[in-house]
């Protein structure tokens, strides 16, 4: 057989293998946000725990934490792993997410010998903890988050622990429901290992192998070559958490990228430190969110093994909120995450601008309604996990309602059907959130509204998000999307559920509350003044924009019969055009910090005319990638904005260009 036929049959027969094994979980799991959400990853592991072959609809977040996780086991258990043994493991701190992605190991032997490992990973609808559903935004440790599983051996030589497992499972809550799941990734690991030993017998055992590392080199190879047409050079940026939960103060994840030659070095030094609110995440989430967006940008077509990973180096500063250790909580690990990627797609948009693409809604917007179930016999627990717009990039809007490329299969919507269903709850809306898309040429994609009543007394609520205060930037000129926003209705009334937005432990709800869900718009892309406006006529035609909206924001008017009045746009769009007001930029004399915050000097004149207030958060942008954001600090006297060397670089400005400066806040709903 051709070599090059075979390592493509065995490359492809090893994806099967795990797109059998994500059928299987997604038919025979118990969890809605399993079947449903999609929120499990399935994957092939070498022995010495590296991955061999993962779907392309496996959720990215678990890319590179599935293999940390295996390394730590077979380090803990070195030359003591045998068949019929299995193995479970969550703790963030040797490589898992959070503590409700629960990974399950099944070793595969050949000739006796340790070959590879199937691992299943799937989020657990409860773990234990402080409130139902384990997530909560107002933890301080990581025990109150449930039960965390170092590597434990669950199974040795076909004979189950069941005084371990006894005690995992009466420590959660839905006992019927987490032992389905767990049964479910038990049969599912065993077919697996039925079609790995099968593919032995095919490809014949040391050839099978030696293919998986052919398959892997090449891998490595290709990103290596992609990275070396990048231009060499240190590329900055940084990005904000809102809030721990606890402490008002912002988080920040700081970032210096190099590219040299065909390698990328991720230096997050000056990140914050670990906190003890939820916003944390462990050491496998940094190379994670790294790999993930460096081969979105460079190479997202070809299948995802450990090879390509191999050119990426990354430097996650320990006890910090990317790397962090006991007993910091880690609940929170999607929003930390997902801020990684953030910064990393902005630094990758100064290393390949044409795949700029806006920012998106935060991290995972955990909602737990939960309270006891209708027959009194147990506890309800409704997990959401509404999507919000993606962002806009060259030649494309962003979708709307929908899960971003760095979130796989993970579906955007829970269904109603499931929803009402299955807990005393009702849906009464559902639809996309009018005006909250981020403006440009693009545009970015629009959010969701969804409200949810409560039908029975004693329910909860608990929310662990991000983007509520700080939006989703916009880039190459593009503005930032519409904040997330969650809330509690009540006899007509708007009840905020905790003074930190975004944040919520354990709220109690009253029969007939209505829970809105409200998620961020993306980030747009260009300026908004030169979309097309017949794109814009068209989003006012679908109720996505009012008229109002597309004349204030897009500078676009509309006739009675909402056709384009040409002539009355172009003279707004001069009018919006002449009231732009660029400003220059100098180099301070020193990097001009208050605490995690950066500032920027801005003084009285330019403040003035741009609307901003001393200590408001506000962004500057070149019109290049992705805006500077910063802290305003106001004075008195000068004509042009004082910025330290790291602000500069960040947005790619030198001293005397001019930028434009405006609040960074939430787009205008009109």
């Amino acid at each position: 057989m051709n070599p090059f036929v075979r390592l493509e049959l065995i490359r492809e027969s090893l994806i099967a293998v795990v797109n059998e094994m994500r059928a299987n979980i997604i038919h025979s799991s118990y969890a809605p946000i399993i079947y449903e959400g999609h929120d499990f990853s399935c994957a092939l592991m070498s022995a010495d725990g590296r991955q061999i072959a993962q779907g392309l609809a496996d959720h990215p977040l678990h890319i590179f934490a599935v293999p940390y996780s295996t390394q730590r086991v077979v380090e803990a258990f070195a030359d003591d792993i045998r068949e019929g043994d299995l193995f479970l493991h969550n703790d963030p701190y040797t490589g898992g997410t959070h503590l409700n992605d629960v990974l399950l190991l099944h070793p595969v032997f050949f000739e006796g010998e340790l070959a590879m490992f199937a691992a299943i990973r799937c989020h657990w609808n409860d773990v234990g903890g402080m409130t139902p559903g384990s997530l909560s935004g107002r933890v301080n440790e990581i025990y109150q988050e449930g039960m965390r599983i170092a590597p434990t051996r669950i199974c040795s030589q076909g004979t189950m622990n069941d005084a371990f497992l006894r005690l995992l499972f009466d420590n959660m809550r839905g006992h019927a429901e987490r032992l389905g799941d767990f049964n479910a990734m038990l049969g599912t690991g065993r077919k697996a290992a039925e079609h790995i030993g099968r593919l032995f017998e095919r490809f014949g055992g040391r050839g099978l192998l030696e293919g998986i590392d052919e398959l892997m080199r090449r891998s490595e190879g290709l990103l290596r070559a992609r990275i070396a047409e990048c231009p060499d050079g240190e590329y900055f940026a940084d990005g904000y958490i809102e809030s721990d939960g606890t402490n008002p103060e912002p988080l920040v994840v700081r970032l210096k990228l190099t590219v040299a030659g065909d390698t990328i070095v991720a230096d997050f030094t000056g990140t914050s430190a670990q906190t003890n609110g939820p916003t944390n995440c462990g050491p496998a989430m940094a190379l994670n969110g790294v790999g993930t967006i460096v081969k979105a940008f460079l190479d997202p077509e070809t299948p995802i093994n450990h090879g390509s990973f191999n050119p990426i180096t990354v430097i996650a500063p320990e006890r910090s909120i990317i790397n962090a250790r006991e007993t910091s909580p880690c609940g929170g690990m999607a929003e930390v995450k997902f801020l990684i990627d953030a910064v990393v797609a902005s630094a990758m948009s100064q290393v390949v601008p044409e795949m700029s693409v806006g920012d998106l809604k935060g991290g995972a917007n955990h909602i737990h309604i939960a309270g006891p179930t209708p027959a009194g016999d147990g506890t309800f627990i409704h997990y959401e996990w509404p999507a919000g717009g993606t962002g806009a990039s060259t030649g494309v809007d962003g979708n709307n309602a929908c899960r971003s490329y760095n979130e796989g299969d993970f579906n955007s919507i829970q269904s109603v059907e499931t929803v009402e269903g299955a807990f005393p709850l009702r849906v009464e809306r559902c639809e996309l959130r009018q005006g909250c898309c981020g403006d440009g040429a693009f545009r970015g994609g629009f959010g969701l509204r969804r409200d949810i009543r409560v039908l029975g007394e004693g329910a909860m609520l608990s929310v662990l998000s991000e983007k509520n205060v700080i939006p989703p930037y916009g880039v190459e000129g593009g503005r930032a999307g519409a904040s997330n926003r969650f809330f509690v209705i009540r006899d007509g009334e708007t009840v905020e559920p905790s003074d930190m937005p975004g944040k919520v432990s354990g709220f109690r709800l009253q029969a007939g509350d209505v829970v809105r869900e409200e998620t961020a718009g993306g980030g747009g892309h260009g300026d908004p003044l030169s979309r097309d406006p017949e794109r814009v006529r068209a989003d006012v035609v679908e109720d996505y924009l009012t008229a109002l909206q597309a004349e204030r924001r897009y500078g676009v008017r509309l006739g009675p019969d909402l056709s384009v009045d040409e002539a009355a746009t172009e003279v707004k769009r001069e009018a919006l055009r002449g009231a732009r007001s660029p400003v220059p930029i100098e180099a301070a004399n020193e990097e001009m910090f208050d605490g995690t915050r950066r500032r920027i000097v801005v003084p009285a004149v330019i403040a003035g005319k741009a609307g901003i207030a001393d200590g408001a958060l506000v962004e500057i942008s070149t019109g290049r990638g992705a805006p500077l954001r910063a802290w305003a600090q106001l004075a008195d006297e000068g004509t042009a904005l004082l910025a330290g060397a790291s602000s500069l670089a960040i947005v790619r400005a030198s001293p005397g260009d001019t930028v434009e400066i405006a609040p960074a806040r939430s787009v205008p709903e009109l």
